[in-house]
């Protein structure tokens, strides 16, 4: 993986490539907290759900950070225990990951027709950015810190890993501009199909597999020995 030095380098390549997502779907984005708030489930509008996401992301990520034990050693059912705990936290961003780029990305094609450049927000896109990109920042950065404070040796050389696992799913947004349901591809149509599906591809080998893997082996190594030290 990259090493510590060319992380600051990768961390700007990574949003250099996600602006190449986000300008076409931002150029003409309305008032999206002006449809947050009319906008309500159950008497619930958008923009309070974001507020409460916003709120328990920063609390857990309180709560995980403030975990410190120096030297600590533990048995092999706790070893195992936190892996399987990490493996939630990124199950859980798989998740989000698959409503928002399998399932709501797609849900606003004939909305392309109607808008054609408007300054419309999509429902999609809505929630897309109000409910799942915190949720990204949850599980992929709750991930970050449970590892960081508990099992600092998995973090090292994987930080890169990381990095992907919490940021490359914030590609899957619609994509607004109509032309792109055309026949013709211009170049920088083919600079954003290569770009979304070099973050979607990324994703899933660096960010979930190789670390689902690397864990998988953590846990069947504390499996070997339940009560023995780790």
């Amino acid at each position: 993986m990259v090493s510590n030095k060319m992380l600051p380098l990768a961390f700007v390549v990574l949003f250099l490539m996600l602006s190449v997502i986000w300008i076409p779907s931002f150029s003409n984005l309305g008032n999206l907290f002006a449809y947050a708030e009319n906008a309500t489930y159950h008497n619930v509008s958008l923009l309070s759900f974001f507020k409460a996401e916003l709120v328990i992301l920063v609390v857990v990520w309180l709560v995980l950070g403030s975990y410190s034990k120096k030297e600590e050693v533990v048995e092999g059912n706790a070893y195992v225990r936190r892996y399987l705990i990490f493996i939630m936290f990124v199950i859980g961003q798989v998740f989000v990951g698959l409503v928002a780029g399998g399932f709501l990305v797609h849900q606003d094609a004939s909305w392309y027709q109607v808008v054609q450049g408007a300054d419309e927000v999509m429902p999609a896109q809505a929630i897309i950015l109000l409910v799942c990109y915190p949720m990204y920042l949850f599980f992929g950065g709750g991930a970050f810190i449970y590892v960081k404070t508990r099992m600092p040796e998995f973090l090292r050389n994987k930080e890169m890993a990381f990095m992907i696992l919490t940021f490359a799913p914030l590609a899957f947004l619609p994509y607004y501009d109509a032309t792109m349901m055309g026949a013709t591809i211009d170049f920088m149509e083919i600079v954003y199909l290569a770009v979304y599906w070099t973050l979607s591809t990324g994703w899933i080998i660096l960010g979930v597999a190789f670390l689902v893997i690397h864990a998988s082996k953590e846990i069947f190594k504390g499996l070997n020995v339940p009560f023995g030290k780790m």
